[in-house]
């Protein structure tokens, strides 16, 4: 019996994000509602100086786990570049900071915990994402650009840098 309530969440998480869905208000990202900086700086999305993405995780989904790395690559081949990478997670801090600390170079970008689920009714929610891994690109004038995979991140980012 647990097994049969557990598999729609397994189903509903582990699908990823979809994209293509229309933006909430007019694609203009809100600001981050964070209860805990994990690793890195605080961040301002919304700041007018860097290009953001903002990835929706959790330390317990495979495809998750797998985008880390990738995640990571992207953030130092396009730091210099002005894009800033924010991992965000609705877990508690004593599972993700062990895990994050664990990760070590291998996670090497901004985490941060969602305070409230606040940051996830804004993205997630509000753009009718229900699957994790997830990510949001949003450009230098706070306008949400692209929501997808972020596995498949790479060519939307360097169209953005291209502009």
């Amino acid at each position: 019996m647990l097994f049969a309530l557990a598999l729609p969440a397994l189903v509903l998480f582990s699908a990823g994000c979809t994209g293509g869905e229309p933006l909430q208000n007019n694609g203009k990202a809100k600001e981050l509602t964070i209860s805990q900086w994990v690793k890195g700086e605080p961040a301002d999305v919304t700041d007018g100086e860097h290009i953001y993405v903002v990835e929706f995780w959790a330390t317990w989904c495979g495809p998750c786990l797998q985008s880390i790395p990738h995640l990571t690559e992207l953030q130092k081949k396009y730091k210099d570049q002005g894009v800033l990478f924010i991992g965000v997670t609705a877990e508690k801090a004593e599972v993700v900071e062990p895990f994050v600390a664990e990760q070590g170079d291998k996670m090497d970008y901004i985490v941060a915990l969602d305070k409230n689920n606040a940051t996830n009714k804004d993205y997630m929610t509000a753009h009718g994402q229900r699957g994790i891994p997830c990510a949001f690109l949003i450009d230098k004038e706070g306008y949400i650009v692209w929501i997808g995979h972020p596995m498949m991140l790479e060519a939307q980012l360097k169209q953005i840098l291209a502009q």
